[in-house]
C-alpha cells in the first residue's frame, strides 16, 4: 500500500511552487518597473538574497533575474464579498416526469398539448398558449373518452403518451358520449327529422340509428359517429333533411307554402309540391328570421311559420335569382317591362316598373314587392300598363344610366332602399347609425364575456366561435342567419376586407386553421384586440395580439365590414 500521503509535508510541492511562482512574478514586475523607484530609497547595504536557495527551493523557485514578466491573460480577481445565491429556478412540470397537469397550471408543455389537440380536432385552431385552462381540460376529457380512457380532464403520463401517439383517435361523438356537444347534435338531428324525443342524455343506440340515416342521406361514409366533418355538415347550409325532398307532394307542404306566400316569400300560388322555388322561399324565410339557412322544412322553421310572429318579406333593389325573374315575367305580361329587361336582378328599372304597377292598381307605390303586390301580380285581374306607355329611352347625359343585368350592382337614384351590408336594421326605410350600430354590436359581445364555449352552441349562455358572432349580430339589429366559420369565407352579404391594415372596430374576422378545412371567427375591437368564443380557454374572452402575433397574421383570411 502506498503511504506517501501519510508522510506528506505540511505544504505540498504544488503549493510551494505556486507561492514561489507568484513571489517571483511580483519581484520581476518590480524589477521591470524599477525606473519608478528612486535610488535614494534603496539602502546602500541592502542585500537582495540573504542566503543561497536550497536544492528544493531551486527546483520550485525560478531565479528572479531570469524571469521576463508577461502580461497576465487571466489576472487573479480581487476578493469580493460572498454574493447572495440566486434562488434555484423551479423546474418545468411535465407529464412524463410523473407530473399531472390541472386547470390553472401554466407550463411550456401545455402549448404543445394544445397544438396536438387542434390537429386532432378537439380544439378550434387559434393561437395556443401555456395555460391549462377549462377549455383545454374539456378537450382532454373528450380525447380521453374517445380513446377509451377515463375522462377526467387531467393530463397525466398515460394521456400524454396516447395524445402524441400515431394511433390517437381524432374528435368524434360515439356511442356512450355525453356532454353539451352531444346535446346540440341531437337537437339538430331532431330539427332535421332524423331523431325523435328530447335531445338530453347520452349518445345511445337511437342516436346511432339517426346518425346512420343522416350520413347516408348526406353522402357520408357508412358509419355511426359524428366526427368533425359530419358535424360541419350537420350545422351547415347544405345539409339534407329527413323531411321533404325536392319534387315531393303533400298537403302539409301546401299549408307551409300558404304561410310563405302570405308573408311575401313565395312567388307563385301554392301547389303542395316541394320544388326549387319553395326551397328558395324557405331559405329566404330562414335568413330573414335568423335560422340556419338550409332550405329544409325542419321543426324550428315550421314552428315559426305557424306562430304568426315571423318577419314578412318584400323583394327590393339588390335582390336577384329565379324569384325575381318570375316577378319580372309577370310585369312584362302586364306590359310594365320589356322581355329584354327580364334579367333576374331587381334593379332601377324593375323598381320603376313595380311602382307604376302599384300606382295603376291602387297599391302603395313603394317599389317593393310584398304580399299584396305579389298577389296582384300573380292574378289576372291586374290593370295592364297604358296602351302607349311613355318610352323609357334615357336622356343623353354625361353619365348614362347603367344597363340592368344579372350580377350588376346598380342602385336607385333616389332614396335607396338600405341593404344589410349598408347597415340595414331590418326596419323598412331605416338604417343603423354607424357609431350606434357598431357600439351596440360591441356592447352585446362584451356582455357575454366569460360565457362557456360549447361546440355548435349559438347562445344565449353557451357559444362556439361562429355561434357567438351569429348571436351578437342578431342582438345588435342585424338579421343574420347562422353560418359556420367555414361558411363565413364565402359570405357575399357584406363588404369584404382583405388586409389586416384596413380593419375597423366591429369587423368580423375570419381565420383559417392548419388547413382550409378548419377555421375560426371573432369580432375586432380595434387596437389589435379581438373578442371571441375560445375553445382553448373554454369561454368568451378578449385577446390583444391580433396584429402582433405571427399566428393570427399568418392565419388571417379576410374580414367583413357589417356597417359601412
Amino acid at each position: 500500500m502506498n503511504h506517501r500521503n501519510e508522510t506528506k509535508p505540511k505544504h505540498s510541492r504544488a503549493a510551494c511552487f505556486a507561492a514561489g511562482f507568484f513571489a517571483a512574478l511580483l519581484i520581476g514586475c518590480a524589477a521591470t518597473a524599477g525606473s519608478h523607484i528612486p535610488e535614494a530609497e534603496i539602502p546602500a547595504d541592502s542585500v537582495v538574497f540573504q542566503e543561497p536557495p536550497t536544492p528544493e527551493q531551486a527546483m520550485v523557485t525560478p531565479d528572479p533575474a531570469l524571469i521576463t514578466p508577461v502580461p497576465s491573460l487571466d489576472p487573479t480577481p480581487t476578493p469580493s464579498p460572498t454574493p447572495t445565491p440566486s434562488p434555484t429556478p423551479t423546474p418545468s412540470r411535465h407529464p412524463l416526469n410523473g407530473d399531472t397537469l390541472l386547470v390553472g397550471d401554466e407550463e411550456p408543455i401545455v402549448l404543445d398539448i394544445q397544438i396536438r389537440l387542434m390537429e386532432l380536432c378537439y380544439l378550434d385552431f387559434e393561437q395556443p398558449d401555456a395555460e391549462y385552462s377549462d377549455g383545454t381540460a374539456d378537450a382532454i376529457r373528450a380525447f380521453q373518452v374517445r380513446n377509451g380512457m377515463h375522462g377526467n380532464g387531467i393530463c397525466d403520463a398515460a394521456t400524454f403518451e396516447k395524445l402524441f401517439s400515431d394511433d390517437a383517435l381524432t374528435y368524434a361523438m360515439v356511442k356512450g358520449s355525453t356532454g353539451d356537444d352531444v346535446e346540440l347534435a341531437k337537437e339538430r338531428l331532431i330539427e332535421l327529422g332524423y331523431l325523435e324525443g328530447v335531445p338530453f342524455g347520452e349518445y345511445d343506440e337511437q342516436t346511432e340509428a339517426a346518425v346512420r340515416r343522416f350520413r347516408k342521406k348526406n353522402r357520408l361514409s357508412d358509419d355511426v359517429i359524428i366526427d368533425n366533418d359530419a358535424f360541419e355538415i350537420l350545422l351547415g347550409e347544405n345539409t339534407v333533411s329527413n323531411f321533404y325532398g325536392l319534387g315531393e307532394k303533400d298537403s302539409a307542404i301546401e299549408t307551409y307554402q300558404q304561410s310563405l306566400y302570405k308573408l311575401g316569400y313565395l312567388t307563385y300560388v301554392p301547389d303542395g309540391i316541394f320544388g326549387k322555388q319553395t326551397q328558395n322561399a324557405v331559405r329566404r324565410f330562414q335568413e330573414e328570421n335568423g335560422l340556419v339557412v338550409d332550405g329544409c322544412l325542419g321543426m324550428s322553421t315550421v314552428d315559426l311559420l305557424k306562430s304568426g310572429e315571423a318577419a314578412p318579406f318584400a323583394f327590393t333593389v339588390g335582390t336577384e335569382g329565379a324569384d325575381v325573374h318570375r316577378i319580372q315575367e309577370r310585369l312584362s305580361h302586364f306590359g310594365y317591362l320589356s322581355d329584354a329587361q327580364i334579367t333576374g336582378y331587381y334593379g332601377d328599372k324593375t323598381q320603376a316598373a313595380v311602382k307604376s304597377f302599384q300606382k295603376r292598381n291602387n297599391l302603395k307605390a313603394d317599389g317593393a314587392v310584398n304580399y299584396e303586390t305579389m298577389q296582384m301580380l300573380l292574378g289576372e285581374d291586374a290593370k295592364k300598363a297604358p296602351a302607349t306607355p311613355k318610352p323609357e329611352t334615357p336622356k343623353p347625359t354625361k353619365k348614362p344610366s347603367k344597363t340592368e343585368k344579372p350580377g350588376t350592382t346598380s342602385k336607385p337614384t333616389k332614396k335607396p332602399t338600405p341593404k344589410p351590408d349598408d347597415g340595414d336594421s331590418g326596419d323598412s326605410g331605416s338604417t343603423i347609425n354607424y357609431g350606434d350600430g357598431v357600439e351596440a354590436f360591441i356592447k352585446v359581445a362584451e356582455s357575454k364575456l366569460g360565457c362557456r364555449y360549447v361546440r355548435g352552441a349559438k347562445g344565449p349562455e353557451r357559444f362556439d366561435c361562429s355561434g357567438f358572432v351569429y348571436w351578437c349580430l342578431n342582438h345588435a339589429g342585424v338579421k343574420q342567419s347562422y353560418m359556420t366559420s367555414i361558411a363565413w369565407r364565402s359570405c357575399s352579404k357584406y363588404k369584404r376586407i382583405k388586409s389586416m391594415d384596413s380593419l375597423k372596430r366591429g369587423d368580423v374576422l375570419v381565420f383559417k386553421g392548419k388547413s382550409m378545412s378548419s377555421g375560426h371567427v371573432g369580432i375586432y375591437l380595434g387596437g389589435g384586440r379581438m373578442i371571441d368564443a375560445s375553445s382553448s380557454k373554454g369561454k368568451v374572452r378578449i385577446t390583444d395580439s391580433i396584429l402582433s402575433s405571427s399566428y393570427w397574421t399568418d392565419h388571417f383570411l379576410m374580414a367583413y365590414r357589417i356597417w359601412s
